[in-house]
């Protein structure tokens, strides 16, 4: 297996779960226009949807060279919420990738979702399979605009592969009443209306055999929170972040092949333990209780590469 083909693994590996939040990865397949559907579940917090993205990628170099600029659209639907979306992506090297992305969330006033509330104070605490305790004025429809963007490093030595992915995003909603912040499922933080949030994410994997790999996974969450979030008088703490989980992840692509119209196949978990979280470390929900996530990923290529 030659790097460049252990690398695309890995990255395979590392969509894990999060097609809703995953930014503009370039895929795996060389073909020129892809499209992919996950099916994705987690729990601890609950989370639920449907992804389908069409996905573009054009090569900058040579055969080989790993370097290319790619985009997609996106729509993800669940019980809570639709999500649609769009991401351009610059791979300037095999080893670094800069992108990117919008999403606007809808949520249906279903499930629990949207929630706000008049502070970063406020209780938002949920059990491991609930939503989030209501605010003020309980759930509610709400369109969330993200904008985010993202920088990716990975490298091979054998077969271990390692991954850091940063992300920062800008969020702008519009809630209602005196709300200041809302609770995002994504991310299980409440984020200033029109506040910052920065994910990084390292993962360190083993490309067990050509078809399945096994790793690690640490995930830290920092949502910031200005004078303006707070209710007058009120002491200006962030209880909520950092947020951080570790622990196992795995991919199995049980399907490749170069003819019909699903030519790959995978399924894919993740189990992380909270090192720190306002709630999930013993408050409302057990610390031995892991964050779990699963999703069954298919792939095609509409466009062959030449």
């Amino acid at each position: 297996m030659t790097n460049h083909n252990a690398a695309a693994q890995a990255a395979t590996c590392t969509l894990l779960l999060f097609a809703p939040e995953a930014s503009a990865q370039l895929m795996p397949s060389d073909a020129p226009l892809q499209y992919s559907l996950a099916v994705l579940g987690q729990g601890n917090p609950r989370l639920g949807a449907v992804d389908l993205r069409l996905q573009y990628r054009h090569s900058l170099g040579g055969d080989g060279s790993g370097s290319a600029i790619g985009g997609f659209a996106a729509i993800a639907v669940g019980p809570a919420g639709l999500r649609p979306g769009v991401g351009l992506q610059i791979q300037p090297l095999a080893n670094l990738s800069l992108g990117v992305d919008y999403f606007a969330t809808y949520y249906f006033g279903t499930q629990g979702l949207a929630q706000s509330y008049p502070s970063p104070l406020s209780d938002y605490g949920s059990d491991a399979f609930s939503a989030p305790r209501d605010g003020p004025g309980g759930s509610y429809s709400l369109w969330v605009q993200q904008l985010t963007m993202h920088a990716m490093l990975q490298g091979v030595l054998g077969p271990i592969a390692v991954r850091n992915t940063t992300r920062a995003s800008r969020f702008f909603a519009n809630l209602h009443g005196n709300d200041r912040v809302f609770y995002d499922p994504v991310l299980d933080v409440v984020v200033y209306k029109d506040g910052w949030v920065g994910v990084n994410e390292t993962d360190v994997v083993y490309l067990w055999t050509s078809n399945f790999i096994v790793g690690l996974r640490y995930t830290l969450t920092i949502a910031w929170y200005p004078s303006d979030a707070y209710e007058p008088g009120e002491p200006q703490d962030n209880p909520n972040t950092p947020i951080s989980k570790l622990g196992p992840i795995a991919a199995w692509q049980f399907l490749q092949s170069d003819e019909g119209a699903v030519q790959r196949g995978s399924l894919l978990l993740t189990a992380q333990w909270y090192l720190t979280h306002r709630y999930r470390t013993g408050d409302t929900v057990s610390g031995a209780l892991p964050f779990l996530g699963l999703a069954l990923a298919f792939s095609g290529d509409l466009v062959r590469s030449r």
